[in-house]
């Protein structure tokens, strides 16, 4: 009883802890956010940078990642975290008496725990990234052809993302978080940085042909509306083609499964009433 006593007075305290840490920080961010505008300064490109600056674009879409984001970064939270799970794992022990405690399983425990806690929410991000990147190159061939649209009507390609800026969320709300980061560059620095930033934050090849397709429209004072079409309807086609091979690599893939359950047990059906037959046999009595 005394154990079980100890394991949910050390969930509700490190729970509660962690939370008013989770709420801290958030308010801390605002309260920063709001006080000190954020310069977004050119650097250089990298792979880890860019992730880590898209990871930070979705998290403001994301509660969950935007809290894992925050939890690799705050040793603290890990304690209250490898805590929790501990004061989980002694209530469950105590009340179904698993395993017996000692100083072995303890020091086991905390290791599992510890290992756990470090590698899980890194994998979680990492997999919520990729997932987004693809939702974003997924979506934007449409918000290309909205921005052709709007340039054929009239508007220049700044009217175009501040418009799209604030109207994207049905679309992609991540794409709409890197249009409104675009923007307050474009207010500060022009059109150029802003592409230049969002080639820098998106680690996706369909946007960096986007980025790169209106630099060179924009120096070169090209014909802006057709190149946008003919490059939603490349990103369209290529998306095709990836589906396509992902489809074809199946059929391969299944060859290995389809022998094990489905081949051995045709023959074991075909040829077992025959190996019976024989071993029926008087030869084979005798």
């Amino acid at each position: 009883m005394m154990l079980i006593l100890v394991s949910l007075c050390l969930i509700f305290f490190a729970l509660k802890e962690l939370i008013n840490e989770y709420q801290y920080q958030k308010q801390k961010k605002t309260l920063t956010s709001l006080l000190k505008e954020e310069v977004i300064k050119p650097k250089t490109t990298n792979r880890k940078n860019n992730d880590v600056a898209f990871e930070k674009i979705i998290a403001q879409n994301s509660v969950a990642v935007s809290f894992l984001n925050r939890f690799q970064d705050e040793q603290l939270w890990k304690v209250y975290a490898i805590v929790v799970i501990l004061g989980i794992l002694f209530l469950i022990n105590s009340i179904f008496d698993i395993v017996n405690l000692d100083e072995t399983t303890l020091i086991v425990s905390l290791f599992l725990i510890a290992v756990v806690i470090i590698i899980i929410p890194e994998r979680l991000v990492k997999a919520q990234t990729a997932k987004r990147i693809r939702g974003v190159s997924r979506d934007l061939p449409l918000v290309i052809d909205i921005i052709a649209i709007m340039v054929k009507s009239g508007m220049t390609v700044e009217n175009s993302f501040n418009y799209l800026s604030t109207r994207t969320s049905n679309i992609n709300k991540d794409i709409e978080t890197i249009l409104e980061r675009a923007c307050l560059m474009m207010e500060v620095n022009g059109i150029e940085q802003a592409i230049d930033l969002i080639y820098r934050e998106v680690p996706s090849k369909e946007m960096r042909m986007f980025c790169t397709t209106l630099k060179r429209n924009i120096s070169y004072g090209d014909s802006i509306y057709i190149t946008l079409l003919n490059l939603s309807s490349e990103i369209r086609e290529m998306q095709r083609l990836s589906i396509e091979e992902k489809i074809a690599a199946v059929s391969a893939k299944m060859t290995v499964p389809m022998m094990v359950f489905i081949l051995f047990p045709s023959l074991v059906v075909i040829a077992g009433p025959i190996i019976l037959k024989i071993l029926s046999m008087p030869v084979f009595n005798n």
